[in-house]
C-alpha cells in the first residue's frame, strides 16, 4: 500500500493544531491560576492594612481618653496586659470589615527587663479584621507613653514635634537613639 504525500501533510497539520491548542489551553490555565493568586494576595494585603489602621485607631482612642499613667495603674492594679478598651469596631458596626481593636496596658519593661518608671505605661493596641468568628488578619501597635510635669516641658520643642530634654534623656537611657531638634534661634 502506498501513501500519498498529501495525506502525510494533512496528518501533520492536525498534529500541529492539536499541540498548539493544548499549549494555548495550558497557558490560559496558568494565567488564570496566577490571576487568582494575585487576587488572593491583594485581598490579604488589604486585610493586613485594615488591621493596622484598626490598631492605630485603638491607640488614638486610648490617647483621646486622656488617661495618665497614674489613673491607668490605679485601674489596672499593676497587672500586665490589662484590657482598657475591649474589642471595639472601628466604625461602630459589629459586623464591620473595616476592623476591630482592643487596647491593653502594661508596666513592663525596658530593654534591660526592668519595670517602667511610674510616669510611663506601655500601651498596645491590637487590630483585627474578622469574618464572623474567624480572624483574617491581625496587627498590633505598641508605644510607651510618658507623662511629664507641664511646667518642665519646653513648649517650642513639643510644638515642633521634638522631645523635651527629660523625654530625650529617658529615651536614650532606655536604649533608644533619641531624636532631638536643634535649639531654636534666639529672638531679638
Amino acid at each position: 500500500m502506498r501513501l500519498s504525500i498529501g495525506n502525510k501533510r494533512r496528518g501533520m497539520a492536525l498534529m500541529i493544531t492539536v499541540v498548539m491548542t493544548s499549549m494555548l489551553a495550558m497557558l490560559a490555565i496558568g494565567l488564570s491560576a496566577v490571576t487568582w493568586d494575585e487576587i488572593g494576595l491583594s485581598a490579604n494585603r488589604r486585610r493586613a492594612k485594615a488591621a493596622r489602621f484598626a490598631a492605630e485607631a485603638g491607640l488614638t482612642h486610648f490617647v483621646a481618653l486622656g488617661l495618665g499613667p497614674e489613673q491607668v495603674n490605679n485601674t489596672a492594679g499593676g497587672r500586665e496586659g490589662f484590657e482598657v478598651l475591649p474589642l471595639t469596631p472601628v466604625d461602630g458596626n459589629a459586623n464591620t470589615r473595616r476592623g476591630h481593636y482592643r487596647v491593653e496596658v502594661g508596666f513592663c519593661c525596658r530593654n534591660d527587663g526592668s519595670r517602667l518608671p511610674s510616669n510611663q505605661i506601655r500601651v498596645t493596641s491590637i487590630g483585627e479584621v474578622k469574618k464572623g468568628d474567624r480572624v483574617l488578619a491581625t496587627s498590633s501597635v505598641s508605644v510607651t507613653l510618658e507623662q511629664f510635669d507641664p511646667s518642665s516641658a519646653v513648649l517650642d520643642r513639643e510644638s515642633q514635634g521634638g522631645l523635651s530634654a527629660e523625654a530625650l534623656a529617658t529615651q536614650v537611657a532606655a536604649g533608644g537613639e533619641g531624636v532631638s531638634l536643634p535649639e531654636p534661634p534666639e529672638r531679638r
